[in-house]
């Protein structure tokens, strides 16, 4: 049994729904989806969809903590970024693991063994969470001072947690006095404040558990990919649904399960007349082809714009 954690609000319900639709096809085992999210009424749905297939329990609970300490001073993060360090109060008590992901990734294989693998470790070696290191200090000393951080920084979009240390240590209050500790040296939300605390002391993950996903991915990547790569993770704001990122063979590991729930593209559009410039520039020189059904890809590409406010050319 596996069980899974996503915190999002509906902005991301598209993307979370492609998240666990790859994780439940990648695997065999009964799978537990938590969520804790705003607004849950809008991810109906998408619940619907999930509740028909194998092996699937999924618990979605709605956000409810008000008087926190929230610090939200970037445009790429809202609100719902920091719903996983209340995750000690949404879970049930017995519950003892459980696998962060963020909506963002798209599982490419079966990962049972090695989630029992890692859950071995962090209890053995009583550490609270396993996750894949970014950097250490000689490659961002500012962000290392201004955290008070001595070790590495690991990325959160993926984390494996094991929930009994966090309840017996109170990760998180602890996490929530950190970030009014930071105040304003938080530039990366909740993932600042967890490096802060933990300072390099947690279980060190192999890259293919947390796999950045490089666009313009030559076939060397891809076959690494399709190979050994558990976790596709689409970090930074190049995202397969962006005009920039659409169009890429590493994109097409997300376009293939919304094609197959939907029959489309899932293509959203916020600067028309740049993302219009885009898709004719990849018309031209042929990056079209990179994705599985091009035309399909125009098509849709044309409604979402279409669907929208009226382009103000001048």
């Amino acid at each position: 049994m596996i069980n899974l954690l996503y915190c999002f609000d509906e902005n991301y319900n598209v993307q979370a729904f492609i998240s666990m639709k790859s994780f439940i096809e990648s695997n065999e085992t009964q799978i537990n989806i938590n969520v804790i999210h705003e607004n849950p009424s809008s991810f109906k749905k998408y619940e619907n969809n999930l509740n028909s297939l194998k092996n699937t329990n999924l618990n979605i609970k709605k956000f409810g903590n008000n008087n926190i300490p929230l610090i939200v001073n970037d445009a790429h993060y809202s609100e719902a970024t920091y719903y996983r360090i209340f995750l000690e109060d949404y879970l049930d008590l017995d519950i003892q693991n459980i696998l962060y992901l963020d909506p963002d990734t798209v599982c490419i294989n079966n990962i049972e063994t090695e989630y029992e693998d890692i859950f071995k470790k962090l209890h053995n070696d009583n550490f609270v969470l396993g996750a894949k290191t970014d950097g250490e200090k000689k490659d961002a000393p500012e962000l290392f001072e201004k955290l008070n951080m001595k070790n590495r920084y690991f990325n959160a979009g993926v984390m494996f947690i094991n929930l009994k240390e966090w309840r017996k240590l109170n990760i998180t209050k602890k996490l929530q006095n950190k970030i009014l500790e930071l105040g304003d040296n938080i530039s990366l939300a909740d993932q600042d404040a967890m490096n802060s605390y933990f300072d390099g002391e947690y279980l060190e993950l192999d890259k293919e558990f947390n796999f950045y996903a490089e666009f313009k991915a030559n076939k060397e990547i891809l076959n690494l990919i399709n190979k050994d790569v558990y976790f596709l993770h689409y970090v930074g704001s190049t995202k397969p649904w962006t005009a920039y990122g659409g169009i890429d063979r590493i994109s097409n590991y997300y376009h293939r399960h919304h094609l197959q729930a939907f029959g489309n593209y899932h293509i959203s559009s916020k600067y028309k007349k740049d993302d219009i410039f885009v898709l004719m520039k990849n018309i031209i020189n042929l990056n079209i082809f990179h994705i599985d059904k091009p035309l399909l890809y125009i098509f849709d590409f044309l409604r979402t714009i279409l669907r929208t406010n009226k382009i103000n050319i001048k």
